[in-house]
């Protein structure tokens, strides 16, 4: 796992903004909810689904290195992908928040989002192996 090259402040922020996406589409799926789970036992974060209250300028402000920003973005197209797509809503939220981080090169957005799609299909070959008993 990346995140585990974050401070703890940033990692807290990651799963902040990962709560807040994962409520973008307003279905929030058991993948999405394992997730999170997962991440915040990794951290030792506190498992709160409700961030209505969160400052999105001031917890973006957290990621002060481009390492960080990419590391975030990754972690919330990971957290995209959990549902099975990265859907519409989910783009342009984790669009718009690159955005705000001054992360909007296209060109490094889809490399990012290829990264985690490859990774997500690695995973999933290997999962499949596994069950078919190889």
């Amino acid at each position: 796992m990346f995140a585990d090259r974050l401070t703890t402040e940033q990692r807290q922020a990651v799963f902040d903004l990962a709560v807040m996406l994962a409520n973008a589409d307003m279905d929030v799926s058991e993948e999405e909810l394992g997730y999170l789970k997962t991440f915040s036992e990794a951290f030792g974060i506190e498992f709160e689904l409700d961030k209505s209250q969160i400052n999105l300028e001031e917890t973006l402000r957290v990621f002060d290195s481009k390492r960080s920003k990419i590391i975030l973005l990754q972690e919330l197209i990971k957290l995209s992908y959990k549902d099975g797509h990265f859907g519409e809503e989910e783009q342009d939220k984790v669009f718009m928040i690159a955005q705000k981080i001054g992360m909007n090169d296209s060109d490094l957005f889809l490399k990012i989002e290829r990264w985690v799609r490859q990774g997500a299909d690695w995973l999933f070959e290997g999962e499949q192996m596994l069950e078919d008993g190889y």
